[in-house]
C-alpha cells in the first residue's frame, strides 16, 4: 500500500520499499497464493471456516482482500509514483514471486519513459 501513499503525497521524493510488491492478480492466475497464505495462515483459516470451507484456496484470498486483484494491484498501484528515483531490491521472497513482477516492471518502466524519468528507476537485476 506504500504505492497508494506515494500517490496522494507527493511530498516522499524516493520509493524503497522494504517490503514485497505483491502482483495478486497474478498470483491468484499462476497458483502463487500460498506463500502469503503461509505467513498470515490464522485469518486465512477462519476466513476458510467462514466459507465453509475445509481447504484455503483461490476464493478464500479474494474474501479477504477483493480488491488487491484490481486497481490497488502492482500494475495499476506502482506506475503513478513515477518520475520519484525508486529502488527495488531483487531479492527472493516467496509471498511476493519476482514472476509476479513482470507486469508491474514492464508497466512502471513505461510510466517512467513517459515522465521523462527512466534513468530514475534503479532495479538490481538489469
Amino acid at each position: 500500500m506504500y504505492c497508494l501513499l506515494l500517490f496522494v503525497d507527493a511530498r516522499y521524493n524516493v520509493v524503497v520499499p522494504i517490503i514485497g510488491v505483491q502482483g495478486f492478480q497474478w498470483a491468484i492466475d499462476n497458483d502463487m497464493w500460498q506463500a502469503r497464505v503461509d505467513s498470515i495462515k490464522p485469518l486465512f483459516k477462519e476466513a476458510s471456516n467462514e466459507s465453509g470451507k475445509s481447504e484455503i484456496d483461490a476464493e478464500v484470498w479474494d474474501k479477504i482482500a477483493p480488491a488487491m486483484a484490481s486497481q490497488f494491484n502492482a500494475p495499476y498501484s506502482v506506475p503513478p509514483i513515477a518520475p520519484r528515483p525508486r529502488l527495488l531490491n531483487g531479492a527472493d521472497d516467496p509471498p511476493c514471486p519476482v514472476l509476479g513482477l513482470q507486469e508491474p516492471a514492464s508497466k512502471v518502466a513505461e510510466a517512467y519513459a513517459e515522465a521523462g524519468s527512466a534513468d530514475k528507476v534503479k532495479d538490481p537485476k538489469n
